[in-house]
């Protein structure tokens, strides 16, 4: 089961909409640009494409001048391109006229959703970003797993995930929360964040907040922003988001006995793909 709050936060489709409506949507920074760059190699472009593709970005940069692609590469499909922002993956045709968001799909090598492995390439290249965000957790001392949930002080589901916070430790999960207020920097869960963080004790101030308490309005140098970036970066449209260990977003509330069965079988997958040997041609 799978449930949570998907109201507030920019859907799927905003840096499609930023385009349209050439609103204002920050860039990375150059050590995930870099990154991300990376991966360009794996598709060998060429000189011509890199008279493409900036071609490309230009027109898209001029659509929306605040809207900077990530990244930009050839897709599978001669002619298109595919467009990063973040972890949303969107495509170009090679003159930069027609633009669209969907899934592209390989119906000849085992209808692979070609769409969902481009982003968990990103995603994964976010993975590190994320880990290296302060963090409050909850969780027992020798925990079997560590994920990251994207919170929101009055989210519902968030609230529920809280509630039963020690049926997570006793399946061996350590819980990292990062502060995710759904409907933006400048809604009223947005001070309740730095509420939160700026307490004594972060711990205690976080469930007093998730149980409808009235904290204490405090300032002090946090990371609210810096969560909520992230979080928009890697694809989250509302709140729980649970990251997975290995990048992947699982969307809304997952009860304890449903997460600890995904993650077993995530590493046992994991396990599975590292001790396969090629066969010699």
């Amino acid at each position: 089961m799978v449930e949570g709050d998907v109201s507030g936060s920019d859907q799927p489709s905003f840096i499609l909409k930023h385009i349209i409506e050439n609103t204002k949507e920050s860039t990375m920074d150059s050590k995930i640009a870099a990154m991300l760059a990376l991966l360009l190699v794996t598709f060998n472009v060429a000189a011509e494409e890199t008279d493409t593709i900036q071609n490309i970005k230009e027109i898209l940069v001029e659509a929306a001048p605040t809207t900077v692609p990530d990244l930009i590469r050839p897709s599978p499909l001669e002619g298109i391109y595919e467009v990063f922002y973040g972890t949303e993956v969107m495509y170009v045709s090679a003159d930069g006229r027609y633009v669209f968001q969907g899934q592209m799909i390989d119906l000849i090598d085992g209808k692979k959703n070609l769409t969902r492995e481009a982003a968990n390439q990103a995603r994964k290249v976010y993975l590190t970003k994320v880990l290296e965000q302060e963090s409050i957790s909850f969780g027992p001392e020798n925990a079997r797993y560590e994920v990251t949930i994207f919170t929101d002080i009055d989210c519902g589901y968030c609230r529920k995930l809280h509630n039963e916070i020690e049926q997570y430790a006793e399946q061996g999960i350590t819980v990292n929360y990062l502060l995710f207020p759904r409907n933006g920097l400048d809604a009223g869960s947005a001070q309740k964040s730095v509420n939160v963080w700026c307490s004594a004790d972060r711990k205690a101030a976080l469930t007093a907040a998730k149980q409808g308490e009235t904290l204490e309005s405090l300032e002090c140098d946090n990371p609210v922003a810096a969560h909520f970036e992230i979080g928009r970066k890697v694809g989250v449209s509302g709140t729980p988001s649970i990251m997975m260990p290995n990048g992947e977003l699982l969307p809304g509330y997952v009860p304890a006995a449903d997460l600890i069965k995904r993650l077993d079988d995530q590493a046992f997958v994991e396990a599975l793909s590292k001790s396969i040997v090629p066969l010699d041609n």
